[in-house]
């Protein structure tokens, strides 16, 4: 039997800590007492373990991303400015989400409701810029490897929502009710 790439190593550490994640999310939107997304604290085990495999994850999708660069189908040059676009959109997006809302409401410890800048557009602006970034790398790197942990990436901030919403709804009451009618979850 062969040994275990680096990259092989990376890929499948990646796939399972993604899986685990979802299977955390399900857990919270069908058990919102068990609540692993947003932590109860920062000095919870949510709080370092949902940082800690989201950090992991990152890593491990940038480095799989160099080490499968040109693995699929995509072997043509205009994917690179198109992913460009994608990837630049979604730091743009990302960037302005995360200044306007703050650096404790992004980890998931905010005391305020914020309903301006980008979140008058889209009560999840800072997901639509990680999935866009996401999709920006996936095409860029042309890497059948990076597509699969991308795509549990995408899966994880399109429920990521549904793990807040009860939580917010909770917090802040009637007044997140009335944002909710106001302002889409994504667009």
């Amino acid at each position: 039997m062969s040994e275990i790439t680096m990259k092989q190593f990376l890929f499948l550490g990646s796939v399972t800590i993604e899986v685990l994640y979802l299977v955390l999310f399900v857990m919270t939107i069908r058990r919102p007492d068990f609540r692993f997304w947003p932590p109860p604290s920062r000095r919870s085990w949510q709080f370092f373990t949902s940082w800690l495999l989201a950090a992991l994850v990152l890593v491990g999708f940038f480095f799989v991303g160099l080490l499968d660069f040109n693995s699929s189908i995509l072997n043509t040059w205009f994917r690179f400015p198109i992913g460009l676009i994608l990837h630049l959109s979604g730091v743009i997006i990302g960037s302005w989400s995360f200044t306007t809302l703050g650096l404790l409401a992004t980890i998931g410890l905010g005391d305020e409701l914020i309903t301006k800048g980008p979140y008058q557009y889209s009560r999840n602006p800072q997901y639509i810029g990680d999935i866009l970034h996401i999709v920006g790398f996936m095409v860029i790197t042309n890497s059948w490897m990076t597509w699969i942990i991308g795509v549990l990436g995408i899966v994880l901030n399109l429920l990521a929502p549904l793990t807040e919403e009860p939580w917010l709804e909770k917090k802040y009451g009637e007044a997140y009710l009335r944002y909710k009618k106001r302002v889409p979850r994504f667009f």
